[in-house]
């Protein structure tokens, strides 16, 4: 029988690293969900009786989960190696920048330190520490960026401090997991009597939760939403004294539960027999989606989604309008982070922060149209809500009519607040953008390009490229100095979204820990190739090969015809558009 683990990781990247390791062990079965500190601590305990050996997790979160549960805890550790990468990852940019965590990072950094000769300022935080000062005196000293845990990245992010999160590395992670197996291989006996009793539970009809007085779960046959779904709502009643039976409805479904108290060694438990009543009610459509306020900020933090680039003057002024406006449209190029621009603005509204309500225009079509406002569960006849309409400019001259025509009937903005988002590389008629901002009096931001933020490219790219690390369980610490400024130079056009890949696969091929001229040259070439092919208002490249199992070469070279085509011939323009030599366009035209 494998060995069971569960994984509690404070963000999403940890969870993915711990993934692959898990793959790396045959004997074992790793379960492992992300959460953090007290949150942590509860998922614990709400899922460790269920046939686990041990838990994995780091840091503060690790520390509090062993004090609430009875199975071995073993910690993801931070290795100098890890501290090492991270500094020299900083130092690429910038030699103004210091290193903020608790005991576990920061022994270890000030031991490096004195080994390496580095004078780098050490800030260790304990459970008594004012983080929030802290990181304000940073920013008061003019500090460009820290070194940080996940808890105070979070926090860094809410004061414009460019951070670089210190992880946890490969190895520390197979580390861990060693240790665990070792640890639970002396608890298997107990394991395996668990387990029949277990199983025999699982095997009666009705599902079955047992809690005790603390809502501590000791037994559990639902998986991990629904249990705390009950959990919440035992945890609402005055009294749980008394057998009785509930009833509740918990993502469309209708359950009655069955509970029983049990007095064992002078001790509440509460067992409870859990049973479907009803078929499914209508829930999220296709095209829809409802988010709640705690999934919302979940996105922007464990996630690590692009509101970590939204410029301190844009945040400033989303702030600044929510306070005066309930619709609002976000207009800018693919890939400048409007989703994200308006998860903000969700969340820095004070009222209409129930639901975060996203409707995908690309989607819309009559069955749509006609559950938007059905009178029983519609998001336009509801209330307290954010309706978030995306890729507004799809939508045809007809449709912007029926939807403003639709807002202005219903009322729907004196019970809600909307938001658009306006892609500008895609736009029909300019008319729709006006339309909506003089029809419904929204406000307007922009969300700029790339090409307009040169100054905070490299800061960008250093992030992207801490990101890109611990996604894929690379250890790269920067650029050549050529590779890094030909990569700045470049304009990006497809921005955050095109970056981002670009960082992506170049980290994935990296052969060594920095990033050469070689590998961005070739990126740029394959970048601008693809870019020729959405030049606005060009004739489209029609492919016409007529051997049966084409080769690479035989695309890039019909392409090739067809730009020089297109440019009337003129070979100096047509290299120039694809971003190659004219040796290299010669051989493409010579070779058969």
């Amino acid at each position: 029988m494998k060995t069971k683990f569960l994984g509690i990781a404070p963000y999403e990247e940890l969870n993915h690293s711990m993934n692959v390791v898990s793959e790396q062990f045959e004997e074992l079965q790793a379960d492992i969900y992300t959460a953090d500190l007290e949150e942590g601590q509860k998922l614990a305990v709400e899922l460790f009786s269920d046939g686990y050996d041990a838990i994995i997790s780091r840091g503060g979160t690790a520390d509090l989960i062993r004090k609430a549960v009875s199975i071995p805890v073993i910690d993801v550790s931070i290795s100098i190696y890890d501290i090492l990468g991270a500094i020299r990852l900083a130092e690429n940019y910038t030699t103004n920048f210091a290193i903020v965590g608790y005991a576990s990072i920061t022994e270890k950094a000030h031991l490096l330190c004195d080994i390496l000769g580095y004078k780098i300022k050490i800030i260790t935080l304990t459970n008594t520490t004012d983080t929030s000062k802290i990181l304000d005196d940073l920013v008061e000293e003019q500090y460009e960026m820290i070194l940080c845990d996940a808890i105070t990245n979070r926090l860094a992010l809410t004061k414009s401090l460019n951070t670089i999160l210190i992880t946890s590395g490969f190895d520390s992670i197979k580390h861990a997991f060693t240790e665990a197996l070792t640890i639970a291989t002396y608890l298997k006996q107990a394991q395996q009597e668990y387990q029949m009793l277990a199983e025999s539970l699982k095997s009666q009809r009705s599902d079955c939760l047992i809690i005790d007085q603390e809502f501590h779960v000791f037994f559990s046959t639902l998986n991990p939403a629904l249990e705390k779904a009950f959990l919440l709502f035992l945890q609402a009643k005055k009294s749980l004294t008394e057998e009785n039976q509930y009833y509740t409805t918990i993502r469309g479904k209708s359950y009655s539960i069955e509970l029983k108290p049990l007095l064992i060694d002078e001790q509440f438990y509460y067992s409870c027999a859990i049973n479907t009543s009803t078929p499914p009610i209508v829930g999220n459509r296709l095209g829809i989606l409802y988010q709640k306020r705690s999934e919302v900020e979940e996105s922007l933090t464990t996630k690590l989604l692009f509101t970590k680039f939204i410029q301190q003057s844009t945040k400033q002024e989303l702030q600044k309008l929510a306070d005066h406006y309930q619709g609002m449209i976000i207009f800018g190029e693919t890939g400048t982070a409007k989703s994200s621009m308006a998860y903000q603005a969700y969340l820095n509204k004070k009222t209409h922060n129930n639901f975060l309500i996203s409707i995908d225009s690309k989607l819309i079509n009559d069955k749509m149209w006609k559950f938007l406002v059905n009178p029983s569960n519609g998001p336009f006849v509801d209330v307290n809500n954010t309706i978030l309409i995306e890729h507004v400019e799809q939508l045809s001259k007809q449709d912007i009519d029926q939807l403003i025509t639709i807002i202005q009937n219903t009322r729907l903005l004196q019970r809600n607040h909307v938001i658009f988002t306006y892609n500008t590389n895609r736009a029909g008629e300019a008319s729709t953008y006006e339309q909506l901002i003089t029809e419904l009096n929204c406000a307007s931001i922009y969300a700029p390009a790339i090409r307009e933020r040169k100054n905070e490219l490299s800061v960008i790219t250093t992030l992207l490229l801490n990101k890109m690390n611990i996604e894929c369980n690379k250890e790269i610490m920067g650029f050549d100095p050529k590779a890094i400024k030909e990569f700045l130079s470049f304009d990006w056009p497809g921005n955050l979204n095109q970056l981002q890949a670009a960082i992506k696969e170049l980290v994935i091929h990296a052969a060594t820990h920095y990033i050469t001229e070689h590998q961005v040259s070739e990126l740029l070439k394959k970048e601008r190739l693809i870019q020729s092919f959405s030049i606005s208002n060009q004739t489209p490249i029609t492919l016409q090969l007529t051997a049966e199992q084409p080769t690479l070469f035989d695309y890039i070279k019909q392409i090739v015809l067809n730009v020089l085509e297109q440019n009337n011939g003129n070979q100096t323009k047509t290299a120039e558009q694809l971003g190659i030599s004219r040796t290299t366009l010669w051989r493409y035209l010579k070779e058969e």
